[in-house]
C-alpha cells in the first residue's frame, strides 16, 4: 500500500530498504541479479530506472518476516 503502483523505482526500495548501500553498489548489483527480487528495465537504455515489482518485493518481505518470527518463537519459549 506504501507505493500505490504495480512498480517501484529500484533507488526508492533502496533508500527504504537498503539505505546502506551506495547507488553505484545498488546499479552493481541490479545489473548482477543480486538482489533477493528480480529487477528490470522497461527501455534498455543505459538511463532507464530498474524498477521492482511490487508483488516481488512484498514476497521477499514475507519471507524474512517469517523466517525471523521462527526465529524469535524458537528463542523465546
Amino acid at each position: 500500500m506504501k507505493y500505490r503502483s504495480m512498480t517501484v523505482e529500484l533507488m526508492t526500495v533502496i533508500s527504504d530498504y537498503y539505505p546502506h548501500l551506495s547507488k553505484a553498489e545498488a546499479l552493481r548489483k541490479a545489473n548482477n541479479q543480486e538482489f533477493p527480487f528480480s529487477v528490470f528495465k522497461i527501455d534498455q537504455s543505459k538511463r532507464a530506472p530498474f524498477l521492482v515489482h511490487v508483488k516481488d518485493l512484498a514476497d521477499i518481505l514475507d519471507k524474512k518476516y517469517s523466517e525471523a518470527s521462527k526465529d524469535y518463537a524458537t528463542f523465546h519459549r
